[in-house]
């Protein structure tokens, strides 16, 4: 740690830097603990320290929220609290605040920056492709689109004024479905990012078993929300989409595994996938099946093997390898291995 904040130390007279993420360990073990058990600084939070110390940088969080107390891990083994994740940096930080955790152990944090505005560059509108699976978006698509036609006709206007006013008409709508979704979306999301704060806050105040079901019940409903929309995005990814290169190489290797039609017999050729799967299933099955039966192969094995000369033990070697075996055989088999072992 000392080697990554000198390194960073060298890059102070031409921009400052930030740097955050999961140091694991409080820099004050008084105020970033709920246990009242006094702690030493570890090593690192030290270095943090003698660093912050002698080049200026600061901890946001503790900057904008001097009196104020709030975790962003919970020790399950040692049912404490403790403010382990932070950021350190020379901008000028308008906002920091510690989000509800609900996919990992450790509270996200929210940071706003005063930056200097970037040149924003052209948007180029692309249409979802993944709306096409919706149906009420379907129907709603289709509504608009014989409601534009009805009052839209070729005589008074030309078809490329028509054509034209269509498409962003249609943008227009598909725009606006978005951004309604979006905000239900974002509703819900919010709602029980609410409920989850105020479920810590109370696991925070009394740190219970029913607290502790509470929060672990609303982190499972804002876990399933969002694994929701990550499962619709990844499915967007699999649509047609020209230019996209995971798509193309996606969509390459399909077509290469696609089995189109099998032969069945020499002169019939199927196209249906029930006769292709059953002809893969089938021949497979055969392929490692045993290739003998046991009743016929018998009796030529046992004749085979009685032909061998195989070694065979005398009777007194048997009746040796059955008889007990002693303790005093116990006690002497040691004591006859040390005799006739090399010193």
């Amino acid at each position: 740690q000392i080697q990554l904040f000198t390194s960073l130390s060298l890059y102070l007279p031409f921009f400052e830097w930030i740097i955050g993420g999961d140091f694991n360990c409080p820099l004050d073990t008084h105020t970033d603990r709920s246990s009242p058990v006094p702690l030493p600084l570890l090593h690192t939070a030290k270095a943090i320290l003698a660093y912050m110390t002698d080049y200026g940088p600061i901890d946001s969080w503790c900057h904008l929220h001097p009196t104020s107390r709030e975790y962003s891990f919970y020790s399950h083994a040692h049912q404490t609290f403790s403010r382990i994740d932070f950021f350190i940096g020379f901008h000028k930080m308008i906002a920091c605040d510690f989000l509800s955790h609900f996919i990992l152990d450790h509270s996200p944090i929210c940071i706003q920056l005063k930056a200097p505005d970037d040149s924003h560059t052209s948007f180029r509108w692309r249409f979802n492709s993944h709306l096409l699976t919706r149906d009420d978006f379907i129907r709603e698509l289709r509504s608009v689109i014989s409601e534009f036609f009805q009052f839209n006709k070729s005589p008074p206007s030309s078809h490329d004024v028509i054509w034209e006013a269509f498409k962003a008409t249609i943008r227009g709508k598909i725009i606006a479905y978005l951004v309604a979704c979006k905000k239900s979306f974002q509703k819900q999301m919010s709602d029980l990012e609410i409920e989850l704060r105020r479920a810590e806050t109370n696991h925070y105040k009394t740190n219970s078993t029913e607290t502790r079901e509470q929060v672990a019940l609303r982190q499972h409903e804002l876990n399933a929300l969002s694994n929701s929309r990550v499962e619709k995005a990844s499915l967007h990814v699999v649509v047609d989409k020209a230019g996209k290169l995971l798509t193309w190489q996606l969509r390459c290797e399909k077509t290469e595994r696609f089995i189109p039609s099998i032969q069945v017999s020499d002169t019939t050729t199927s196209c249906f996938p029930e006769i292709i799967n059953k002809s893969f299933t089938d021949y497979y099955s055969s392929l490692y099946s045993t290739q003998y039966d046991v009743r016929v192969s018998k009796g030529p094995m046992i004749s085979f093997l009685d032909k061998l000369n195989l070694p065979t033990l005398s009777e007194d070697a048997k009746i040796l390898l059955n008889s007990s075996l002693g303790l005093s055989k116990i006690l002497a088999e040691p004591l006859a291995i040390a005799l006739h072992s090399t010193p």
